[in-house]
This record gives structure tokens, C-alpha cells and sequence, in this order.
């Protein structure tokens, strides 16, 4: 058997020739991503994972950096997001200012306005939830403190802007 060496230039000839076929393989790919919830700081659509019974603790995730909220359940939208845990709840921010400018209001803060049922996906664990808007400025301080100490790159933010969620079961809330 003839060891073939592949030049970059055939490479590029044999794909210009399927380019429907390189743009299908592409969709599908990225298509599937899409599918199972946010890549990085790009938002996705439903979250995959097995659905959890809540817990009864958020310990899981203190160390976390990041959780996924899925919002729109009829369109799913899901992000990102930080999170802090204090005694034994969650909470995550909307954005925290940095500099001056203040953030347009994100998608799954606009969408959680007209329909609070959220999903969550804590390491791999899906919880159907809704989120609880604080109001206490005590605990607002706390859950800011929280934030910048857990990431360092909040040292210098403020929460002017900012809206603090608590993470909060759906069980015994009336849902439209």
C-alpha cells in the first residue's frame, strides 16, 4: 500500500466540491450544540440532562463557577450564569457594572418577566424552578459581597444596576 501524502490543496479541492454536503455536516454539528444548552458566552436552547429532585441544599454548587438557566420553556433560551450559595441557597446576578456603562437587560431577564418557570442545570442535574427577585437590601448586600469575593473580577464592580435572583423550587407556585 502507497503511503499517499494529502496536500493542503487537494484538501481544498475535494471540499469545494461537496460544499452542500461541508455546509450540512457543519449546521448538524452546530445545530446539536445549540440544542443542549449555552457554549461559553454564546446562549443556547433547551438544556439536556437528567431532571433531579430538588436538593435540599445548593451545596453542589458552591465550588461551580458557572450554572445554566434555561427561561422560555415554550422557545427555550438558556445562558450562563454566575452563582454564589449562601447558607443553603442560590443566587445568581444579572450583570454587575464595571466602568460606567450600564448593560442592555439580558433575553432571560426579559423573558423571566413574562414567565418565571426556569430550568436549571446544576453539574448535569436539570431543576425545573423559578427565580425570586430580591427586595431586602440587607441580603442584596450579602449576595453582592458574595459575588465579588468569589470572582475576582468583581473586585471593582458595582451593583447599581444589577438585579440579585434567589433560586427557589416551583413547587406551591402558581405557574401560568
Amino acid at each position: 500500500m502507497r503511503n499517499r501524502t494529502v496536500r493542503p490543496s487537494d484538501a481544498r479541492a475535494r471540499s469545494a466540491r461537496h460544499p452542500i454536503a461541508m455546509a450540512i455536516v457543519s449546521m448538524t454539528l452546530l445545530g446539536s450544540m445549540m440544542g443542549c444548552g449555552p457554549i461559553g458566552p454564546f446562549s443556547g436552547g433547551r438544556l439536556s440532562g437528567q431532571e433531579g429532585d430538588w436538593p435540599v441544599d445548593w451545596k453542589s454548587a458552591v465550588d461551580l463557577t458557572q450554572i445554566q438557566l434555561e427561561t422560555a420553556p415554550d422557545d427555550p433560551h438558556s445562558v450562563n450564569l454566575w452563582v454564589v450559595v449562601i447558607d443553603s441557597d442560590a443566587f445568581i446576578v444579572t450583570s454587575l457594572l464595571v466602568g460606567t456603562e450600564v448593560p442592555e437587560e439580558r433575553a432571560w431577564v426579559r423573558n423571566i418577566a413574562s414567565d418565571p418557570r426556569i430550568r436549571v442545570r446544576v453539574d448535569g442535574v436539570v431543576y425545573p424552578a423559578r427565580l425570586e427577585p430580591l427586595e431586602d437590601a440587607a441580603l442584596k448586600a450579602q449576595v453582592f459581597e458574595a459575588f465579588r469575593s468569589k470572582y475576582p473580577e468583581l473586585k471593582e464592580s458595582r451593583a447599581d444596576a444589577a438585579r440579585f435572583f434567589r433560586i427557589v423550587t416551583r413547587m406551591g407556585a402558581a405557574m401560568p
